[in-house]
């Protein structure tokens, strides 16, 4: 894929996109046979994402790319599958360790995700090493900066914040602030 035209790159990456979101969508807001259908984009969507974006770079997938994505698809459609269907069963029950359990079970794949990620930074080279400690170093920062803000204005009487939503978006806004960083950092670096 690294081979082919720009143009072409360009769309297999945003058709991944176009799988990412959309699945996104119908896993959320879908019904019944739409949200397996919603479900099946998203896993397509994230080897297509991860192969897509180095072709993107014109580079071609390494076996610490291709190990990423197999460690890291199962995970989040693991994750996704709990969300939908597991975790929903928890708010009708009573407290206890039944209960407990289930609110817990989706930390399983975000843990198993994270060592994925560590296994990726580690077999990288010391360049994309560094890249990716900047990335997290500024990703963490501008997240942080964001959560003190929105507290003071909470705290102020501004607006309300629901702390159980918060501390559900912390991991995913550092994801977001770290990916974006990262491609800043690589784009930067290949400028110079």
């Amino acid at each position: 894929m690294h081979l082919w035209p720009a143009w072409a790159r360009w769309l297999v990456l945003a058709l991944g996109y176009a799988l990412l979101l959309g699945g996104g969508w119908a896993m959320a807001w879908g019904e019944g046979p739409l949200r397996v259908l919603g479900l099946l984009a998203f896993a397509a969507s994230m080897p297509l994402l991860i192969h897509a974006g180095r072709a993107a770079m014109r580079e071609r997938s390494r076996q610490v790319d291709r190990r990423y994505a197999r460690e890291f698809m199962p995970a989040m459609v693991a994750y996704m599958l709990l969300m939908i269907y597991v975790w929903p069963l928890q708010k009708g029950m009573a407290p206890g360790w039944p209960k407990l359990g289930i609110a817990i079970l989706p930390a399983l794949p975000v843990l198993w995700v994270i060592v994925a990620s560590i296994r990726y930074v580690l077999g990288s080279d010391e360049l994309e090493r560094r890249q990716q400690l900047e990335a997290l170093a500024i990703g963490a920062a501008i997240v942080s900066v964001a959560a003190m803000t929105m507290g003071f204005l909470a705290s102020a009487g501004i607006f309300q914040v629901d702390g159980a939503l918060v501390l559900l978006l912390v991991y995913p806004a550092l994801c977001l602030t770290y990916g974006i960083t990262k491609c800043w950092l690589v784009w930067r670096q290949r400028g110079e």
